[in-house]
């Protein structure tokens, strides 16, 4: 919703998975500003089951969905008589949870006449590293979290194309599962920076599967493999001292960003890219920020993060995303507005 000139107010919604959050946004002539950016998290849920569980995120979206619209609006200083553009996410996701936040927005939306903006929740990733800083196209996106582990070439908000993707774990889920299984729980990525701080990434050689392949695709699940093994290896997750769970984690870790690292490079060496945006829940690592930041000066590349309070999943980072969409209008064509919906499977 690209109108020069014009003072926007856009009202955003975020519940594809476990988290659920409101934000508000101001577009005028001076840029984009977030007016405000509530995030409901659920870690202490599902932290008891070792992941997120569908039902109770969904139960949990619909406790937070009011009390986080409020405080969003009260944080930024309107209401909704001030709105003229909502945003939300639709897909991929969780379908429970991505209609809690969807159908809030379409009811608003449908209520007050007020255009909707259905966003990927993908697309609001890629694009959370500029909310804070210009654009840089064209550029490398790499979207790093517990669901997912793509790499896209981004040549406009219009023209985004996928050239690579995990074949089976996300790297994400490949922390959260070795975290669980060195009994430290969930969500494992914090944790496993954390113990990796301490530790020595030398400790262990772990495996880096599909690096000699001549596609842009990764996979986990051989890492993860390996990872346990040692593990099993040096008597199981009980005999396990905290210095040897450092070293692991370690070692872990540096493997992890050394795949993300080089498949992203030469995504940048095939496709002529100089610029590369990192985000997604994993790109608050410490050491894959380092990594990127240090190794891609010395390889002239650009580096983008979002700030590590944004790399989680977040409504400013749809509402965003949405000032780039066709919205659709309630009251102009009613039968297209009420058949838009969620889409769990949706593929940029």
């Amino acid at each position: 919703m690209e109108e020069s000139g014009i003072r926007i107010i856009n009202l955003a919604f975020e519940s594809s998975c476990d988290d659920f959050s409101c934000a508000v946004l101001l577009r005028d002539a001076n840029g984009i500003k977030i007016l405000s950016n509530i995030i409901y998290s659920q870690d202490y849920i599902h932290g008891i089951y070792g992941g997120v569980v569908p039902e109770l995120a969904s139960r949990n979206h619909i406790k937070a969905s009011l009390p986080s619209l409020r405080i969003a609006l009260s944080e930024a200083g309107v209401t909704l008589k001030d709105v003229n553009l909502i945003s939300a996410t639709a897909g991929p996701g969780l379908i429970g949870s991505l209609l809690i936040g969807f159908m809030e927005a379409k009811t608003l939306s449908y209520a007050l006449n007020i255009p909707l903006a259905r966003v990927n929740h993908i697309e609001g990733h890629i694009f959370s590293p500029f909310m804070e800083t210009e654009e840089s196209f064209p550029f490398i996106a790499l979207v790093i979290s517990g669901g997912h582990t793509h790499i896209y070439l981004v040549k406009s908000h219009d023209s985004i194309r996928l050239l690579g993707r995990t074949r089976d774990d996300a790297c994400g889920e490949l922390f959260d599962k070795i975290s669980n299984y060195l009994g430290f729980g969930y969500p494992g990525g914090k944790i496993i920076d954390q113990l990796a701080e301490k530790g020595d990434k030398d400790a262990f050689k772990f495996p880096l599967p599909m690096m000699h392949s001549k596609d842009l695709d990764m996979s986990f699940s051989g890492l993860k493999t390996a990872v346990v093994s040692t593990i099993d290896n040096l008597g199981g997750p009980d005999k396990i001292t905290e210095n040897i769970a450092c070293d692991i984690s370690a070692s872990l870790r540096e493997a992890v960003a050394e795949i993300l690292y080089k498949k992203t490079a030469a995504a940048c060496s095939v496709y002529g890219v100089k610029a590369i945006a990192v985000s997604g829940g994993v790109s608050a690592n410490s050491r894959i920020r380092s990594i990127f930041k240090h190794r891609g000066k010395n390889d002239n590349f650009n580096i983008f993060f979002p700030s590590v309070s944004n790399s989680t999943d977040n409504a400013a980072m749809i509402g965003y995303a949405g000032f780039f969409k066709t919205p659709a209008y309630p009251l102009e064509n009613m039968e297209k507005f009420l058949n838009i919906d969620a889409d769990p499977s949706w593929e940029l």
